[in-house]
């Protein structure tokens, strides 16, 4: 995935922009000089640069300058670099104008070749973190219509990583250029020394007893719809284990660096006089029974506990995206007091009447004084809960906050929010659950929600054992040291951070676990696989083999390690490798799927309905059309009157195609032998393979 760090929106979001007029007085002038001169420098800006403007930013004791050149002609475009005033480059960015059309460029730089690039200018602005950085190789299949590379790199200490400090930096990958360096770095922070650290397996155990595994329903909306399947997985995926001590810390969010229905509704024998298709007739019925605006509008008022000096500002109807065939109504409420507008909101499913959600507007202040606990508050919500939802009362769990957040500095709060989470024949289910906000200062609920699939869930006889989930956990994912800074954003003194060693699950792939076959999942609720580097071991001597590589590199090409060069290749062979060059975002799905593939190159006009034929072979003539049409020439093309002979066999072009051939030709994209086309050839898989790279890189 295309990762493009934008420094100028990186710096608005964290450092907080100060006039330069109220730094005149601290003679910033002196320090602004210098950082000017050095940047001029470093970067190699020239006098072509003649426009120059600047800013000083602050934040958390930070004080940087933020410059900018950029040409008065609008030929170069403009350079950016912002760096403390004691001359630590923060971040830094080059840009040029374009003009051009956005069409795949071969780069020039390869990959390899540009992280050395890259290496060497970190190196060059920052030797001080170029020697403590380890670069994260995401192994990224490269954008065709990208002319970059993008690198990280974490920070290491000790030979352990901190992944909390980075680098991220792109390189131009036809001019070799840096394009955009950024560094996220902590200068005042306390490492722990590396040692007194328990053992892996002792971590494992602690793991076991203080974080542990689940059985938990999760979600996935790969078609749209909700598809829910059973995982082992922890609930609390930002704690690791103390290294030292055994304590279960925070240490941030874990991510890795990656039966049919009879329709029939008329009396028997009776023709159904509407004919409508199941679609049809299921959405009728989704639609049949709901209640009023004017019921929901009742429901709303009870549920909000407000009178008529509430007016009805607002009611909306929608179909509920995770229960099919259901609806919920929305309303809002509005009420003036003393020029000062109040709002309320409610939510309350069509058909069933059950409450869904509220907002209920409560003036909580400072100048309200603390009358309940959270004890007492845990109390209402379960009482209102009970009320309102009795059937989902022995269905949910209370998951206490305060084991996630470990916060250090307790801070009197006037609203607290609980959080009850669903759980059905012991198993949680994610993303189902009761949330209910009390005031702390008047013992009322400001706001309600319940989230819940009201769906059959997946059976959990075949579920593998806790002790083999574990197994897995720490086999195939594994744990490993390191360093985290615990609470970071709730420190409230001046202190150093102070960093400390941790035990956590490794980062390279998801930590899901599929609780019926054990195979790890992707975030798709779909195993997971590591993508491979496609290589093929039988194109050597094939005469289109750096052309064959040059296209893996960017996710166009068969599976597997063979590429069967010299086999004739079909028109689905073919049309997936033109999908794959056409659009590099399009789901990966479609390497098995016929009906998907065709769809697409059916709705983008590359080909017609009355030319599927997968398994016919191709012929150049005919590969060249779809790759016209790809290209959206083809309405020039079909102008077959005005293209001249090209070729010494021309009159065996189909007629048809001749328009399609000419601008091939004059394209690059596809070229003669002695004067010959021999349109009717039949095409070699490496035939195909090599126009592939002239549409992407020829024309």
């Amino acid at each position: 995935m295309k990762r493009k760090v934008s420094v100028l929106l990186a710096i608005v979001m964290i450092l907080t922009l100060i006039p330069m007029s109220s730094f005149a007085q601290q003679n910033f002038d002196k320090q602004l000089k210098e950082a000017i001169t050095k940047s001029k420098e470093l970067f190699n800006i020239g006098k072509e640069y003649d426009k120059f403007s600047s800013d000083v930013s602050s934040y958390d004791g930070k004080t940087a300058f933020n410059l900018n050149w950029s040409d008065s002609k609008e030929k170069l475009g403009s350079i950016n670099v912002s760096l403390t005033v004691d001359g630590e480059i923060l971040s830094y960015s080059k840009s040029e104008p374009y003009y051009g059309e956005n069409r795949p460029k071969l780069p020039k730089v390869s990959k390899d070749e540009g992280l050395k690039i890259a290496k060497d200018f970190i190196g060059k602005v920052s030797p001080d973190i170029a020697k403590n950085i380890k670069y994260i190789d995401r192994d990224e299949q490269l954008d065709i219509y990208s002319d970059l590379y993008n690198y990280s790199f974490i920070r290491t200490i000790n030979g352990m990583i901190y992944d909390e400090n980075n680098v991220n930096i792109t390189v131009d990958n036809i001019t070799g250029e840096v394009r955009d360096y950024y560094t996220n770095w902590d200068k005042d922070i306390v490492f722990s020394e590396a040692k007194d650290v328990i053992s892996k397996e002792k971590a494992q155990e602690l793991y076991k007893q203080k974080i542990g595994l689940k059985l938990i329903y999760k979600t996935s909306y790969i078609e749209r719809e909700p598809r829910l399947y059973l995982t082992y997985a922890s609930l609390r995926n930002n704690l690791g284990i103390d290294a030292k001590n055994g304590e279960a810390v925070q240490i941030g969010y874990y991510g890795p660096y990656y039966e049919g229905m009879d329709m029939n509704m008329g009396a028997k024998g009776e023709e159904n006089a509407e004919n409508l298709s199941p679609d049809e007739q299921e959405a009728v019925e989704s639609v049949s029974g709901l209640i009023s605006e004017e019921e929901a509008e009742k429901l709303g008022r009870k549920y909000l506990e407000i009178n008529k000096d509430y007016k009805l500002d607002s009611v909306n109807l929608y179909r509920d995206w995770k229960n099919k065939g259901e609806y919920k109504w929305y309303l809002g409420f509005r009420k003036n007091v003393n020029g000062v507008e109040k709002y309320s909101s409610v939510a309350v499913n069509a058909k069933s009447k059950e409450l869904i959600s509220f907002y209920r507007w409560d003036d909580v202040n400072s100048n309200k004084e603390i009358k309940y606990n959270e004890k007492q508050a845990l109390d209402i919500a379960k009482n209102f809960i009970v009320k309102t939802n009795p059937e989902k009362v022995n269905n949910i769990e209370y998951i206490d906050p305060v084991a996630d957040s470990r916060r250090v500095d307790e801070v009197p709060q006037k609203i607290v929010n609980l959080n009850f989470m669903r759980i059905e024949n012991g198993a949680y289910v994610l993303d189902d659950a009761i949330r209910v906000s009390v005031d702390l200062t008047e013992g009322k609920i400001v706001e309600y929600e319940m989230d819940w699939y009201n769906g059959k869930l997946p059976s959990k006889d075949k579920v593998i054992s806790i002790d083999e989930a574990y197994n897995i956990l720490f086999d195939q994912i594994g744990m490993e040291v390191r360093y985290t800074v615990p609470n970071r954003y709730e420190k409230t003194d001046n202190k150093k951070l102070e960093a400390i060693l941790v035990y956590g699950l490794k980062k390279d792939k998801p930590n899901d676990i599929d609780a019926n076959t054990g195979k790890i999942l992707n975030y798709e609720g779909i195993p997971y696989e590591k993508r491979e580097k496609i290589s093929y071991k039988d194109i050597e001597k094939s005469y289109a083999k750096d052309k064959i590589n040059i296209l893996t590199q960017y996710g166009i090409g068969f599976s597997g390690n063979e590429f069967k060069p010299s086999e004739k290749l079909n028109q689905r062979d073919f049309l997936f490798l033109l999908a794959k060059a056409n659009n590099s975002y399009l789901s990966s799905d479609i390497s098995n799927n016929d009906e998907k593939l065709y769809s697409y190159l059916i709705n983008t006009g590359i080909v017609k309905d009355d030319e599927k034929a997968p398994k016919k072979i191709m012929t150049k003539e005919e590969a060249i059309k779809y790759i016209i049409r790809a290209l959206k020439y083809d309405k020039v093309a079909d102008l077959n009157n005005i293209y001249k002979d090209l070729f010494k066999d021309t009159k065996d072009i189909n007629p048809e195609l001749k328009g399609y051939v000419s601008i091939a030709y004059g394209l690059k994209i596809v070229e003669g032998s002695n004067g010959y086309l021999r349109p009717k050839a039949e095409l070699k898989r490496e035939d195909g393979a090599n126009l592939i790279y002239n549409f992407l890189f020829s024309n």
